[in-house]
């Protein structure tokens, strides 16, 4: 039973360490050096781009022990019977041993949102417009609007309707 307690204790810290890896990575991302450009000089002017960082990430991960029979757990000698069997590699249904299962996953996304330009006649900071982005969100909020306006209508009429009666 040791055996598998090992493995399964095994298998957990290789999962936490690479969550802790991707962790990191993720982080690296929304780090200052990558919000803010190596500035360009031309001349008399230097100009450096600003942008917006967004990083999202989630893992899981389950351990089970112990034995599971098609019949239930069984007796205690037939638990360790099916544990003892499982440490040498079966790994059948209704044995015994540590089971587990993990997932996860991250997403890091980035977009300009300015421009700031240094020059002799000062700092100067030009905000990135993102167009479709603004029409996409005036033409999301105008069919919400608009769906609304629907439903309070029918309902309207239902309730008139249910008021005659």
């Amino acid at each position: 039973m040791a055996e598998g307690h090992d493995l399964a204790m095994d298998t957990t810290d290789r999962a936490h360490e690479r969550a802790a890896e991707v962790l990191a990575e993720l982080v690296s991302v929304a780090s200052a050096n990558k919000v803010y450009s190596e500035p360009v000089v031309a001349g008399d002017r230097t100009i450096i781009t600003a942008a917006e960082i967004h990083t999202g990430m989630g893992f899981g991960y389950g351990l089970a022990t112990g034995a599971i029979g098609r019949e239930g757990r069984g007796t205690e000698s037939e638990v360790k019977a099916r544990a003892v069997s499982w440490g040498r590699g079966r790994r059948h249904r209704g044995e015994a041993g540590p089971r587990g299962g993990g997932g996860g996953g991250g997403q890091a996304a980035g977009r300009p949102v300015a421009v700031i330009t240094i020059d002799p006649d000062g700092v100067h900071v030009q905000p990135v417009l993102d167009r479709s982005k603004i029409v996409l969100t005036a033409l999301t909020a105008l069919g919400s609007i608009g769906l609304t306006l629907i439903r309070l209508r029918r309902a309207g009429k239902r309730y008139a309707v249910g008021g005659a009666e």
